[in-house]
């Protein structure tokens, strides 16, 4: 062997000369060298490749050209084409050419050809206008200005539009301890149990209504949610044992409650030390449909009431925040006025939660 042509004992076998010499008519045609340095620059990934149309832009040929030339390598196994939706991308094949053999006589083909066209002109441009296409491919930075200036003013309806108003806030979920116990009391019809579900080890939901605990149960079962525990009872007389739960959950049920202080000393009761309660109710308010038509003891709850309630309790770290003002909800109210919301956080004496 002279270092570049193979030895050969047979004309027509995987190896032979004539398919040595069809390879060397396939590579001997200037263009179809010119796409194979093109398509040697490609990575060999989902990305990578070339079009026809990119091939046609670079060599300055018609696609009809470039296409007939492209059918011509691929057939002798030197190019690999893969499909993106319509349109077809070809690169440099895996194994070298020749269906796997003879790959290292064609890769010592392909770096003569190589060093050959390093100083020619025509492969300067091509390297050029190869690097102009892939420019092309990316959107360039005045352009994603422009869509994001020209969208920014209602980018959150056009967001909204595609994937909701509460994606993002769901997701957060996934923030939860995977481990964790979660009480849900006052659960009603279950309609935190889907949200939470996914995230934590078990979840404990209590309500005094056996009506309302069914509602909750079909809810469970339709949605294939396993991992809740129902159980009927009262904020005031949890049926959960003693520091059993990480986190407790009391969201607009407070206003419901008797004692609303004895709940939260029942709450305290069944966190494990370093647990933590998450409150959602009403701010103080003077709407007295709520009392009337939602059966309300509580006209909401002042921060200072709330605190002195927590620390009595035995509550530490209490963090109080208003929620969006009532005026974002007017729309969905009919004209009745909406108190406004807060959320309260706080946690059990003990060591701080994970």
């Amino acid at each position: 062997m002279n270092g570049l042509l193979p030895e050969t004992s047979s004309k027509t076998g995987p190896h032979g000369a004539d398919q040595f010499i069809e390879l060397l008519r396939t590579l001997a045609d200037p263009i179809r060298l010119r796409m194979l340095r093109l398509l040697e620059t490609q990575p060999h990934n989902s990305t990578g490749g070339l079009s026809v149309g990119e091939l046609g832009e670079i060599l300055k040929l018609p696609q009809s050209t470039v296409s007939r030339h492209l059918k011509t390598l691929t057939e002798a196994h030197l190019a690999d084409a893969r499909r993106e939706g319509t349109s077809m991308f070809y690169r440099l094949a895996e194994n070298g050419g020749t269906n796997g053999n003879g790959g290292g006589v064609v890769k010592q083909l392909r770096t003569l050809a190589r060093s050959q066209l390093e100083n020619d002109p025509l492969a300067k441009t091509d390297t050029q206008r190869l690097a102009a296409v892939l420019r092309k491919r990316e959107p360039s930075a005045s352009t994603a200005e422009s869509f994001f200036g020209k969208n920014a003013p209602h980018w959150d309806q056009l967001r909204a539009q595609w994937f909701g108003d509460t994606f993002h806030l769901e997701a957060l979920l996934a923030l939860l301890n995977p481990d964790w116990t979660i009480a849900d009391i006052g659960t009603g019809t279950g309609a935190m149990l889907p949200l939470l579900a996914p995230h934590v080890n078990q979840i404990l939901a209590i309500d005094p209504n056996s009506a309302m605990l069914r509602n909750a149960k079909t809810r469970a079962r339709d949605l294939n949610l396993s991992n809740i525990d129902f159980r009927l009872g009262a904020a005031e007389a949890l049926p959960i044992d003693k520091a059993t739960v990480d986190v407790a959950l009391i969201a607009l049920v407070l206003a419901y409650t008797t004692d609303p202080a004895a709940a939260l000393r029942e709450v305290h009761r069944i966190l494990k030390p370093g647990g933590a309660v998450l409150i959602i109710d009403l701010q103080p308010h003077t709407v007295e449909l709520f009392r009337e038509k939602l059966n309300h003891r509580w006209m909401g709850f002042s921060q200072n009431q709330l605190t002195q309630w927590l620390t009595a309790a035995g509550f530490t770290s209490i963090r109080w925040h208003p929620l969006p003002a009532k005026a974002a909800r007017s729309e969905k109210s009919n004209g009745t006025p909406v108190p406004d919301l807060f959320v309260l956080r706080a946690q059990s004496e003990g060591d701080a939660r994970d």
